[in-house]
């Protein structure tokens, strides 16, 4: 399926469950295709990821993790910015901005975070409860970086909040 690919993609991303063989499965079959690294990111709620040149015209792969939140964060965070650089976009980032953040938030990972939040009425970010849930994906319209040095954060603080899923990004 992925040597089919290889005659008409300019870029090849796979989801692969990090947790368990299918991930190591998934990067064995690929690296006979090519060259393929495996690293882990300092991002909390992701996994191992792969990534290199494979085939003879060295089409860019990357494997991301299957968790859903994780998977969404990576292709947010990498492939997100790696497509657009591709279509020779000037601007591959999302929009920033600096918020008052409505209630504390903190997280205990020793790893960069990104909360899934809202934007309020009032102009500050409030983070969502349950950032397990998958439904936090679909209500955020920001996510609020953490960095692995700055994990508590209290209510009132200045935050940076990437703006996402907003009509005028």
């Amino acid at each position: 399926v992925i040597e089919d690919q290889l005659v008409r993609a300019d870029l090849i991303v796979i989801s692969g469950e990090s947790a368990d063989e299918s991930f190591d499965l998934i990067t064995s079959v690929i690296s006979q295709l090519g060259e393929i690294t495996v690293v882990t990111p300092n991002l909390n709620e992701s996994g191992k990821h792969g990534y290199g040149l494979i085939g003879p015209d060295k089409i860019p792969v990357v494997v991301l993790p299957g968790d859903p939140i994780g998977n969404y964060l990576s292709a947010e965070i990498f492939i997100r910015p790696m497509i657009l650089k591709m279509l020779a976009k000037s601007e591959v980032s999302r929009p920033t901005k600096k918020l008052k953040l409505s209630k504390s938030v903190e997280s205990n990972s020793g790893k960069a975070t990104y909360v899934r939040a809202k934007l309020t009425t009032s102009g500050e970010v409030d983070p969502l409860a349950e950032q397990t849930s998958l439904v936090t994906l679909a209500n955020a319209d920001c996510l609020i970086e953490l960095s692995e040095k700055n994990q508590k954060l209290k209510s009132g603080d200045l935050v940076t909040v990437i703006m996402i899923n907003r009509v005028d990004n």
